[in-house]
């Protein structure tokens, strides 16, 4: 299903089927005999969406529970991180070669040679040991999420989470630009995927609206992932003991001036996708699921009677609606009214 909770249902039961569902994505991509590369980076994928999960929720959830999920989803992570990081090496020296045809490929060739002779197995299955210890990893995490409960109710149980993402993500922007690093990047990427997989989350209050951010949001992360693949690139050269000082200047000099391209795509995205103060940005998330929970409620009304004119009371619109079958208050049209009709107010129009 979508990772996103429904809009008409508690966050504590979203929460556990989507939390599930990960889980069943994560143990099935490491089911087969031999778990190809791809298997590896699907299963790490599933991995940062329930981490993503974790972190909406982690203040409703409790804060040491939260941090615990996160740890040992972190740990299982790592245990794929260097298969993971071979393979990834690969595709981006394949796609800066094929790019900077064909001077670009001369200077690289010393480095095809050493991944030759260094990394080629990356390619390979993954060892069936650590695929069995991952998989035995993932079972003891999905017992725990099926009894993780949520303290708070509606969007009370998401804000907390929501908040302290965006700010670490404009902080994060702040310091990358203000510090160009490796790591401030590296950092800037994750607080990038961190809110990019909320908005997916909470998609349902305005699919439409949501779908804009989580474009921006996916589009910015992945000119950040190809900067830290290049990093990772870059690092490579500088340890080989196979390519000359020459040749490694060469190659860094050529990696560096990609990543300085992307950067330059990555700043007006990323300032563009967090201009928004913190506390204006809340409240608007907070009316999105408020009257979006409000309008699913009118469709959940029109479906059981469509042929009759329906409305809300606007006090049920301070309480989400949490399950499907908890109906909303309706009120029967008034037709005519008791007095000579006013002038409509300023407050009204």
């Amino acid at each position: 299903m979508p990772y996103r909770f429904k809009i008409d249902e508690s966050v504590e039961k979203g929460f556990r089927r989507i939390a599930r569902e990960q889980l069943d994505v994560a143990l099935q991509e490491l089911a087969a005999p031999e778990v190809q590369p791809k298997g590896v980076h699907e299963c790490r994928k599933a991995l940062k969406r329930l981490r993503g999960l974790v972190r909406l929720t982690a203040p409703a959830l409790g804060k040491d529970k939260a941090r615990k999920r996160l740890n040992a989803l972190s740990e299982i992570a790592q245990l794929l991180a260097g298969h993971r990081d071979q393979a990834v090496m690969l595709d981006t020296l394949a796609k800066l070669t094929a790019e900077r045809e064909p001077d670009g490929a001369l200077t690289l060739a010393p480095l095809n040679a050493h991944f030759a002779k260094s990394l080629g197995d990356a390619q390979q299955p993954l060892d069936p040991g650590s695929a069995a210890k991952v998989r035995l990893m993932l079972l003891r995490e999905a017992k725990k999420f099926s009894r993780a409960g949520i303290r708070k109710r509606g969007f009370a149980a998401l804000e907390g989470g929501l908040a302290k993402s965006y700010r670490h993500a404009r902080k994060s922007l702040k310091i990358a630009y203000s510090e160009p690093t490796d790591e401030t990047f590296h950092t800037l990427r994750k607080s990038v995927q961190w809110h990019w997989r909320q908005m997916s989350l909470l998609a349902r209050a305005w699919p439409d609206e949501f779908a804009v951010r989580v474009a921006v949001a996916r589009e910015l992360s992945q000119i950040l992932g190809d900067d830290h693949d290049l990093a990772l690139l870059i690092a490579e050269t500088v340890k080989a003991d196979d390519i000359s000082s020459e040749q490694k200047e060469a190659i860094v000099d050529l990696c560096l001036h990609k990543q300085q391209a992307l950067r330059a795509a990555a700043e007006f995205r990323a300032e563009l996708l967090f201009a928004e103060m913190p506390r204006a940005f809340m409240k608007r998330m907070e009316a999105y699921w408020k009257f979006g929970s409000a309008m699913r409620a009118l469709e959940i009304v029109h479906r059981a009677r469509p042929d009759e004119p329906q409305a809300v009371h606007l006090a049920a619109l301070d309480a989400p609606v949490a399950h499907a079958d908890v109906k909303p208050a309706v009120a029967k049209p008034r037709l005519t009214a008791k007095t000579a009709t006013a002038a409509p107010s300023q407050r009204r129009a």
